[in-house]
């Protein structure tokens, strides 16, 4: 499981993950300095890295995109 979500105050990116999520996201850290940018879709959106929902059932971020400059 791994989620992105603004927190109420938009001020601040949330992320929550499991042992699962944290090695996609590390794995995916990785790419993003070999390709120079990454995405990171929920299934909805075509993809398969972020899930649809937080750990606490509030809609998560459908697309991430991590950019290595």
């Amino acid at each position: 499981m791994l989620s992105f979500q603004l927190t109420n105050s938009n001020k601040a990116i949330q992320i929550d993950c499991d042992e699962q999520g944290l090695r996609v996201l590390l794995d995916l850290l990785e790419k993003a300095r070999a390709q120079g940018h990454i995405h990171l879709w929920t299934p909805s959106n075509g993809g398969h890295e972020l899930s649809e929902k937080t750990p606490f059932g509030e809609a998560a971020i459908g697309e991430v995109v991590i950019s290595y400059v």
